[in-house]
């Protein structure tokens, strides 16, 4: 089974970490991993892993967006070296590829849904349009929650039949982790610095921790896709000594082993990667009960989750799981347990193999 994993930007977000490393980990799919975009961190990511990307995009003008030439560079290629199924994650990508189909009659079309498009801003309502006027021209659909499934089949009309649910995965839980009496006090929110993560908001939760905390650091990791916003409001507010912006990070293992609580303060989320990769460091996290959250977290098990808003209840939960070792680590050990049980690659891998199976034997 030959399936080439397509990417419409070569940003290294929680998308194309999930989905490239489960490619990478995969035997029983010969895979080939390909960016719309040109070269960016992605690329160098996947090299990484003894894996080199198929770049479609070229530098300049055609770097920066989904253009035409990358697609014909992307038929040419099929053709030339012939593939079962294109899956495809990123929604204008995705609908290109819809009307361009012609020109690869026998390939399978899987689109990625890594988000749950259900809320009224303009981009979900373009979202479910588009897959309610062309879901025909698509063979199936893979989405990393349950939550996202029922937008799918209830308000985009799809075949539920059409429609798979795969969870991210994790790969192995690493080793030789300091307790949590031993970590500083951080606070760790990996997410790209933008509207929708929360971030502008969150700095208001931060000034309440500090006032029972003053010892407690926030890191936020992360690349900054709102041009500094969020390093100028933290300077606004006084905080410059409690708050570090990190920037973009290849791995972010050396801040997850250090965190003493994780938070996510997102207003929608799919299946976030950075949770479970906080529950694999044994991390107790903090987040919204939004979309496909509460299928990660238990609350009060591996973590807290809140009412969308209560930034009131955020603050609480931080300085309790700072100041309560005891439930920190109870939860941290939680999350560590339902990563191994629930969350591992190899059934991400096992699961995408039987989707695939099922959407080439229609």
């Amino acid at each position: 089974m030959r399936v080439l994993l397509l990417f419409s930007s070569s940003e290294l977000g929680g998308a194309e970490r999930s989905l490239s490393r489960m490619a990478v980990f995969s035997r029983s799919v010969d895979w080939q991993l390909a960016t719309l975009w040109g070269e960016g961190p992605w690329c160098e990511w996947v090299r990484s892993m003894g894996c080199e990307p198929l770049v479609l995009g070229r530098s300049g003008s055609e770097g920066g967006g989904l253009m035409l030439g990358a697609f014909w560079r992307l038929i040419k290629h099929v053709r030339s070296a012939p593939v079962d199924l294109i899956y495809v994650c990123g929604a204008r990508a995705s609908l290109l590829l819809r009307f361009l189909r012609i020109f690869l009659p026998k390939v399978k079309l899987v689109h990625g849904v890594r988000c749950n498009p259900a809320s009224d801003n303009r981009l979900d309502r373009f979202f479910r349009r588009m897959e309610r006027l062309t879901h025909p021209l698509v063979d199936g659909w893979i989405a990393n929650s349950a939550v996202a499934k029922r937008t799918l089949v209830e308000r985009c009309q799809i075949p539920i039949a059409k429609v798979f649910v795969i969870h991210n995965g994790l790969e192995s839980l690493p080793a030789g982790l300091l307790s949590m009496n031993e970590r500083p006090l951080d606070v760790l929110t990996v997410a790209n610095l933008n509207p929708g993560k929360g971030h502008r908001e969150y700095l208001q939760v931060i000034r309440e921790v500090i006032k029972a905390v003053p010892a407690a650091r926030f890191f936020f990791v992360g690349r900054d896709d709102m041009q500094g916003e969020i390093p100028r409001a933290v300077e606004k507010a006084g905080l410059a000594d409690f708050v570090r912006c990190e920037g973009f990070q290849a791995d972010v293992s050396f801040w997850f082993r250090r965190a003493r609580v994780f938070v996510l303060p997102s207003f929608n989320e799919g299946c976030p990667t950075a949770i479970l990769e906080a529950m694999s460091f044994g991390v107790p996290c903090v987040a919204f009960a939004v979309d496909g959250i509460p299928e990660l977290i238990e609350s009060g098990h591996q973590g807290m989750l809140l009412q969308c808003g209560d930034y009131e209840a955020m603050a609480a939960a931080i300085i309790q799981l700072l100041t309560d070792v005891e439930m920190a680590s109870r939860q941290g050990i939680s999350g560590q347990e339902r990563a191994f049980l629930h969350f591992s690659l190899s059934s991400t891998v096992d699961l995408h193999f039987r989707a695939f199976n099922e959407i080439l034997s229609k």
